[in-house]
């Protein structure tokens, strides 16, 4: 073990030996990590040693998970998989934790505004709709709120997806915002009306202005989002697929259907990529000549990213060159009782081998070991929403704001 000199200078003045004290710390959550960094100036400045951050994460690996409550919309918590409560965010009208493996998380409240939040610090970043230069989110600062006040879009959205990423070549955050407009009567081979836009954050800190960005080839379905690596992936909109079935019904020659768009944060461009196909490669009709709509891929479908991959989640058989069948859950309808399909939304894979999955519409998170074929359920209120978080808790530019016990009980309660 190799420590900081300054810090071990400082932890030699207390009674046991530098290494004990770093052995019995790095036993402890987080939680109590930074309430003890009240104590005194030696303890805070051991467990707030890069080090023994680096080494702490080790020792505690996974990501937290980020969830709102049924009932509490002043709060985002982060848990661990046992339900219990790591640290309690405020944020008002937490309607929606967009899920993305991040040391950052974004939410978006009744009213589909969108936040962005460090944890480690309790920043809170609201989404401008059009941000002055010079505005920034300050990762160091106190957990005062920066708000860019009101201003309006040239064109004015229902209301506007976001999607929260990094571009991994860079480390930087880009948020894509996409609006929802009225498309009635639109034709639906004109994008030109979806208007996308980029606005990143730069070094964790400063954040630029929106600019605009090309729109998809054909149109998205809004509430598909889903963010791996450095990519955002949405299914294409019911319209596309009413565009498609038409074609089918009427004996139209047609390529293989794209299924799902994707938005490369670094290059910002759009394209499309197939989706898993039925085993009988058969768009039009099903195994006893009845026809069937493309729409059931997507509709029966959702979408998810688990451990690094792009995850479909299906209740019929397919195949394709691009997706590979990893799991068959057979799961007895008094554990899931949903039949929307699109409600079930596998969340993480766990090194054991375990899947954590959450079941939207009846609020309940869910692990399913698929050696013992068992489910159980993790023991919370009732969920809204939930994310992941994958950074640390004990980030070092949190550290000057213990000073005091007091504080240290204000930052994780």
């Amino acid at each position: 073990m190799e420590i900081n000199p300054a810090a071990a200078t400082n932890a030699s003045h207390g009674v046991l030996p530098l290494d004990v004290v770093f052995d019995i710390l790095m036993r402890l959550p987080a939680k109590e990590i930074c309430r003890f960094r009240a104590v005194c100036r030696h303890w805070r400045s051991l467990t707030s040693d890069p080090l023994f951050i680096e080494a702490h994460a080790a020792r505690h690996p996974g990501p937290l998970i980020v969830a709102s409550f049924d009932g509490d919309g002043e709060h985002v918590h982060l848990m661990d998989l046992s339900g219990h409560v790591v640290k309690r965010l405020p944020v008002a009208d937490a309607r929606k934790c967009l899920c993305s493996r991040l040391d950052l998380i974004c939410v978006a409240d009744m009213k589909w505004r969108h936040s962005v939040i460090n944890p480690a610090t309790g920043a809170v970043l609201h989404l401008p709709d059009a941000p002055p230069q010079g505005s920034c989110l300050d990762h160091s600062s106190s957990d005062e709120e920066v708000d860019w006040g009101d201003s309006v879009w040239q064109q004015d959205p229902e209301y506007s997806v976001f999607a929260l990423g990094r571009v991994e070549s860079t480390g930087e955050y880009k948020v894509l915002r996409i609006p929802c407009v009225d498309k009635t009567s639109r034709d639906i081979d004109d994008t030109s009306w979806l208007v996308c836009s980029v606005l990143t954050i730069v070094d964790g800190s400063c954040v630029t202005r929106w600019r605009s960005t090309k729109s998809p080839d054909l149109p998205i379905d809004m509430d598909s989002g889903v963010v791996v690596g450095g990519s955002v992936y949405y299914f294409l909109s019911d319209e596309y697929e009413t565009e498609l079935q038409k074609d089918i019904s009427e004996g139209h020659d047609i390529v293989e259907p794209h299924f799902i768009a994707s938005f490369d944060l670094e290059t910002e461009k759009w394209t499309t990529i197939p989706g898993p196909c039925p085993v009988d490669g058969d768009y039009g009709s099903s195994d006893d000549g009845e026809d069937v709509e493309y729409n059931d891929m997507w509709s029966e479908s959702t979408m998810t990213e688990l451990n690094g991959y792009l995850v479909l989640v299906h209740e019929r058989d397919t195949e394709n060159h691009v997706w590979a069948k990893k799991y068959s859950i057979q799961a007895p309808r008094s554990v899931i009782t949903t039949t929307n399909i699109g409600w079930v939304k596998p969340l993480l894979l766990l090194d054991d081998g375990r899947i954590a999955i959450f079941l939207r519409d009846m609020g309940v998170l869910l692990l399913y070991d698929p050696t013992a074929d068992v489910f159980s359920k993790v023991h919370t209120r009732r969920l809204g929403a939930v994310g992941l978080y994958t950074g640390s808790l004990l980030n070092s530019q949190n550290i000057a704001k213990q000073q005091s016990i007091a504080e240290a009980g204000d930052l994780i309660s």
